[in-house]
């Protein structure tokens, strides 16, 4: 039993007359999961935990989350007005997919469909903003090291690092590439957003001029008339949301080496210099944590 004493801090209590016993196979995931405002991180714990933290004010409006059994983050926004069954089948639904992404990317390499046309994504990049860009928005806070310090592996670094990147410059939709020396491939391993869960698994072609530009250590800002690397980046991001009118990419390197790309999207307004430069100071955390962790050697 657990109770919620600040957005940082959690009690538990053993259930007293309780005996632990393996679940069956066929039963839904257990109810844990993960909360964090970009500045902080607490799970796993159930989901009326997080409930009511946020309806006591002690979690953050905008908050992500993630079922213990995804690969995927949401906005909790998205999830807790779904029913108690709508909820069940949600988690279901995201931890089998999760499931199935090492199976995904161990398989054959498929194509995927084709990136707009150049006019087609100039004509969109184009169209009047959904709101006042001359506005200067409030820039979130995020603490990566914050974050980033309390994750032994890199398995739990790498989905932590998303959920902080797409705070740190507003992303509606965000993926995590990873480059997988096991499989040749590079492999999206983590998405943010509803709808990028169906990229989970999916493999960069080796023709991709995004990925010749994160190789070259090149961070790419979609510009309102794109180039080919723009044009790949706006297909794959474009799969998973309509009117997207900020995208971007940011490659890490440890060692030399290109271990990791994030790809990042927003509908409301294109993306700045300033906010890209904010994702890259993440991944350089995560980056500076994977040579004191040895994960990349």
């Amino acid at each position: 039993m657990c109770m919620m004493k600040s957005f940082l801090t959690f009690h538990c209590y053993p259930a007293a007359g309780l005996e632990f016993m393996q679940l069956p196979r066929e039963q839904s995931p257990p109810d844990r999961w993960f909360v964090t405002n970009g500045v902080v991180v607490v799970g796993p714990v159930a989901f009326g935990v997080l409930t009511h933290g946020v309806v006591s004010g002690r979690i953050p409006q905008g908050s992500l989350v993630r079922h213990e059994s995804w690969n995927v983050w949401r906005g909790f926004d998205d999830v807790e007005g779904l029913s108690s069954a709508g909820l069940k089948a949600t988690v279901s639904e995201l931890a089998h997919l999760s499931s199935q992404l090492e199976e995904r990317a161990a398989g054959p390499l498929s194509d995927p469909p084709p990136p707009p046309s150049r006019e087609q994504l100039v004509s969109e990049l184009s169209k009047s903003p959904r709101q006042d860009t001359n506005a200067t928005p409030r820039q979130p806070r995020v603490d990566p090291v914050g974050v980033l310090s309390h994750a032994e592996t890199l398995q739990a670094a790498l989905p932590l690092t998303l959920s902080t990147v797409a705070k740190a410059v507003a992303a509606d939709i965000a993926l995590l590439h990873r480059v997988r020396m096991d499989l040749g491939s590079t492999v999206t391993m983590y998405t943010h957003g509803v709808g990028t869960e169906h990229l989970l698994g999916e493999k960069l072609l080796e023709g991709d001029p995004t990925l010749s530009a994160a190789r070259a250590n090149r961070t790419v800002i979609v510009e309102p008339e794109p180039g080919e690397v723009g044009r790949h980046i706006a297909g794959r991001l474009g799969r998973s949301a309509e009117g997207l009118r900020g995208m971007a990419m940011i490659p890490l390197f440890v060692h030399g080496t290109l271990v990791v790309l994030v790809e990042v999207a927003r509908i409301f307004r294109p993306f700045s210099a300033k906010d890209i430069g904010r994702a890259e100071d993440v991944l350089a955390v995560l980056g500076e944590r994977a040579v004191v962790q040895g994960w990349f050697e």
